[in-house]
């Protein structure tokens, strides 16, 4: 049967999609009711009524899906990490809506060769304690982000671009000096990821894991684990005018159901959902549904470590299991059909991923003869058993109980165990799973979707440091030193296409993210970089 056929009834191996959604909840999925899965209403993107003059003030009180765990400033695993603390620090330059690059700390910048940079900051910008942003703090900031201290991870510096050093220069202008070529600068620090401004000193001054200083719109003034982050707004913000709310609660609310309970009592403003309850909830007139694409596709993952000796070492296997994969069927099942294909570049990234032509005709292509064919030719055709773990929130126990269904087809015998998010990340990092259904997120540069498939990655020596690929290792490692985009393009279309050959990681689906919002929430918007960025420029109509 090939892909784009839709069976009247499952067939062998398959879950219904009742059966998926009770399966998932044994393995922690959290409440997602079967009533609630109302097909058919399309989500808004825009506001259908005008939009008052911008007022001023009051508290607006979000519901996060997944718990930050700490809100230290570099080397976090968790995008949830993120989502706390990316409205207090800012990074030297930014992302508007639509992903154009825009100053930020940096008043400017020149390229004075292809390994350096100088930097010119914006003067008067003052971090939440009074101290003024100088070169200094740069410094100090970037040595943390190429090592960064617990409770991060070095896991996450192969998406630091190579960063020699930072010469100050003056108070306000300073040099950055590359190892070699980079192209991902400034798509790193637009990012604002790993790449945060604080001040100099700040690791000494204060628990970053549960508090924060940056230059941000509001200032953290208390973070609970499993609870809340709060925020309060920054009088003296660099941006004129900016913020436009005196506060802003994030309430931690994994549990699906209590996040749309609150929604319908407005305990809460706004929460991110799935694609059937934000649907569900199109016809509350005191609601509004918010949609766009996703940089967070999901994937599984496997490890490849000396030492072992594992049924998916073999490059045939992890073939096999890739043409296993009804994409098909996860995109109508988990997502009620507003999903993608997705390669190791996700849909929407620019110009750079494969297109969904080729993903559907050859690299993500269903194939169940062609993988019970790999699988005997591995000389496993009675298959084998695996521990697959995955984030016990938001949509990854139901994708994962469809790979775990799937699977079953070529005789691979799926343990699924959800995690919570902290023990994922901690286990993830370091590479302590054999299989992981998780989310890669955004990334600056095109690079941070392939870099970590290059033997130079630290995540390489975590993950598969027995992955051998020439074609693949060879590209990689030229597209991050060639400058011009044009060239840069075929360089990182033969880098994924390498990695299709024998891939380490299995592409998905690359989802689309729902959010709903009380009517009083104006000037919100998805944003593809999976983090809440709309919250600084959200105003409160009462």
């Amino acid at each position: 049967m090939s892909d784009k056929e839709t069976p009247d009834s499952p067939r062998q191996g398959e879950l219904s999609r009742r059966d998926l959604l009770v399966k998932a909840g044994a393995v922690g999925a959290g409440a997602i009711a079967a009533g609630s899965l109302a097909g058919g209403a399309k989500a808004a993107t825009k506001r259908s009524f005008a939009t008052p003059k911008i007022r001023r003030g009051g508290r607006l009180i979000w519901g996060l899906e997944g718990d930050p765990v700490h809100v230290a400033p570099f080397g976090a695993i968790p995008t949830s990490n993120m989502w706390g603390k990316e409205h207090t620090y800012d990074s030297l330059v930014e992302w508007d809506r639509n992903l154009n690059l825009k100053p930020a700390l940096a008043e400017k910048w020149q390229i004075v060769s292809k390994t350096e940079i100088l930097w010119t900051l914006k003067k008067g910008i003052k971090f939440h304690n009074g101290k003024e942003v100088t070169s200094d703090d740069v410094k100090y900031s970037v040595n943390l982000m190429l090592n960064p201290p617990l409770p991060g991870s070095v896991a996450t510096t192969p998406q630091i671009p190579a960063i020699a050093g930072i010469d100050v220069v003056s108070k306000y202008v300073f040099r950055m000096r590359l190892k070699q070529p980079d192209a991902r600068v400034f798509g790193v620090f637009a990012w604002g990821r790993y790449t945060p401004i604080v001040p100099e000193g700040l690791y000494d001054q204060i628990n970053v894991a549960r508090a924060g200083i940056g230059t941000g719109p509001y200032k953290m003034v208390g973070f609970n684990p499993n609870d809340r982050v709060e925020l309060l707004r920054n009088e003296n913000y660099w941006k004129p005018g900016q913020p436009y709310m005196d506060a802003i609660t994030l309430k931690t609310l994994t549990d699906e159901q209590s996040r749309v309970a609150a929604l319908r009592a407005g305990a809460i403003d706004g929460a991110t959902l799935s694609v059937d309850v934000a649907r569900s909830l199109a016809g509350d007139s005191n609601l509004v549904v918010l949609k766009g694409p996703n940089a967070g596709f999901r994937e599984l993952q496997m490890t490849i470590k000396p030492g072992e000796s594992k049924p998916w070492h073999d490059a045939r296997v992890r073939l096999a299991v890739n043409f296993a994969l009804n994409r098909k069927e996860m995109i109508d099942k988990v997502y009620s059909g507003d999903a993608k294909y997705t390669g190791h570049v996700p849909p929407g990234y620019g110009p750079w991923p494969l297109t969904d032509a080729e993903l559907k005709a050859k690299y993500v292509k269903f194939d169940l003869p062609a993988a019970k064919k790999l699988m005997a030719d591995a000389g496993l055709s009675k298959g084998f058993s695996v521990t697959m773990t995955t984030i016990a929130q938001q949509d990854y126990p139901l994708i994962s109980a469809v790979v775990q269904s799937q699977l079953k087809q070529i005789n691979i015998d799926v343990n699924l165990v959800a995690q919570e998010i902290g023990t994922f990340a901690a286990l993830n990092g370091p590479g302590k799973f054999d299989w992981d259904v998780t989310g890669r997120g955004m990334r600056g540069d095109v690079d941070g979707y392939m870099a970590e498939f290059h033997p130079a990655s630290s995540s390489f020596q975590f993950w598969y440091p027995q992955y051998k690929n020439i074609k693949a290792f060879r590209a990689i490692g030229n597209g991050r030193i060639q400058l011009d985009p044009a060239k840069r393009l075929p360089i990182y279309r033969t880098a994924q296409t390498a990695v299709f050959e024998t891939p380490p990681q299995i592409p998905l689906v690359a989802i689309t993210k729902f959010q709903v919002v009380r009517k009083r929430v104006q000037n919100m918007y998805v944003n593809f970089n999976d983090f809440n960025t709309g919250l600084r420029e959200v105003w409160l109509s009462e």
